[in-house]
């Protein structure tokens, strides 16, 4: 299988590049084409006032001086130039730092894989919770595992998909399997934080994202407390709310 990697921790993070290992060792084509830099929190983001580069890392592995979602462009653009040349499927990831309910409307991981679903490419966004990975090789292997299963049913890759998948950071053999899951909602992220600079400006941090103690069942953030399962969760790609639209009708005739 042909397949553009990206993620949104930069070309040179660990998640990336074991990734890109591991795939390549089961004989798959992989390229990376990912940010220079780390890019967290950019969601689906693209340069508009400013230019951007493309960098040949090595034989497979290219930089772009922009956003996740930008890499992506460049990638199917520079790299695959062609719609009839695109890969099988973009991979997002492995992202160190969860991705679930709300996470998804910031993250430059699941930015990414929106990217290739616009292009009409199933595209996987993965994600790891933690603030440094334990079991690298197990998240990948995880990866391995799925992408092998749609290897094997190609038709599923004929029409664009996007899927947020996290993998509990744990041993292999602790985690129990995959489930469908669907978003969940967290209570509102902490509030800013005021910082006051030595030249006496004042700077505001993002606060930390608030903890969910329960959460629905059949949801991503219910499977992330149980830290055991890996949890897949399918995204639309056109948001429209459908329920408004007899109230927009109703109060504009």
């Amino acid at each position: 299988m042909r397949i553009l990697l990206t993620n949104d921790d930069g070309y040179r993070a660990s998640g990336i590049n074991a990734v890109y290992n591991a795939l390549s060792n089961l004989g798959h084509e992989v390229v990376i084409v990912a940010p220079e830099r780390n890019s967290s929190g950019a969601g689906q983001s693209i340069s508009v006032y400013s230019p951007i580069s493309i960098t040949h890392v090595s034989e497979h592995i290219y930089f772009v001086s922009s956003t996740p979602a930008d890499s992506v462009r460049l990638g199917l653009q520079v790299v695959y130039g062609t719609v009839d040349n695109y890969p099988d499927l973009i991979i997002s990831g492995i992202n160190l730092g969860e991705n679930i309910g709300e996470d998804v409307f910031y993250s430059g991981t699941v930015g990414a894989a929106r990217e290739g679903v616009i292009h009409g490419i199933a595209s996987l966004a993965f994600s790891t919770p933690g603030t440094e990975f334990h079991h690298l090789d197990c998240a990948a292997r995880v990866v391995c595992d799925l992408v092998e299963r749609l290897a094997n049913k190609p038709d599923l890759l004929e029409s664009p998909f996007i899927w947020n998948i996290n993998i509990p950071n744990k041993p292999y053999d602790k985690i129990l399997g995959f489930e469908a899951t669907e978003l969940g909602m967290r209570p509102m992220h902490k509030p800013l934080e005021k910082q006051i600079t030595p030249r006496g400006e004042i700077i505001y941090w993002q606060g930390d994202t608030s903890q969910a103690l329960t959460a629905n069942i059949g949801t991503d953030i219910a499977l992330s407390l149980k830290l055991n399962t890996v949890s897949i969760t399918p995204l639309e790609m056109l948001p429209t709310d459908y329920s408004q639209m007899p109230i927009i009708n109703a109060l504009t005739t």
